[in-house]
């Protein structure tokens, strides 16, 4: 099987869980909403709620999904280019500002790929990197001083320095993932 097409079908198999995802999300924001308030003691040492919600970690967990997608084909692709082009240095041998860039910088600098028609989708690759960084290092907070550079990715929205994960930027995501990942394995 071509890579393209088990890229594609993984992608496809994460858009069909996403879809999943959204009927439970569905379910656990209405359960939450039905939850009575409760007042709770916050000098307790573990938690006395009767209802502990998860609609909060849905989409952080789908962007977790899509950036390992990534970072699976990213390996596979500059594997695959390597062996084709008999080139001596593998990906990790070349150095980025973050993995993504060095995987980028070595399939289009090293391998002499043009991806130039996927400069927008690296881009919101980058973004989703970055959101996904601050869920995995920071629980979804972003630092006063970062603020404004998150503020202006579309589809993410700040609640204080909380980010807020609006569907448009999952779908985006993953159909940048995509676009990407096809065009670097075409190449």
């Amino acid at each position: 099987m071509k890579l393209t097409a088990r890229i594609d079908t993984d992608c496809r198999c994460l858009d069909r869980y996403f879809h999943k995802l959204y009927v439970l999300l569905q379910e656990a924001l209405s359960e939450e909403n039905a939850a009575p308030l409760e007042v709770h003691d916050y000098d307790a040492d573990e938690s006395q709620a009767i209802y502990h919600g998860s609609s909060h970690l849905i989409k952080p967990d789908m962007l977790m999904n899509i950036y390992s997608l990534v970072d699976f084909w990213m390996n596979e692709i500059c594997e695959y280019h390597r062996k084709q082009k008999n080139l001596s240095l593998g990906s990790k041998d070349i150095k980025g500002d973050n993995e993504l860039h060095a995987r980028h910088k070595y399939l289009t600098a090293y391998a002499g790929l043009n991806l130039d028609n996927v400069q927008a989708s690296y881009m919101r690759l980058n973004e989703l990197r970055r959101v996904r960084n601050t869920f995995t290092h920071g629980g979804g907070h972003v630092p006063s001083k970062r603020e404004a550079d998150f503020s202006a990715i579309d589809g993410i929205v700040l609640s204080g320095s909380l980010i807020s994960i609006e569907d448009s930027f999952i779908w985006s995501a993953l159909e940048h993932a995509k676009k990407y990942l096809q065009a670097a394995a075409r190449a």
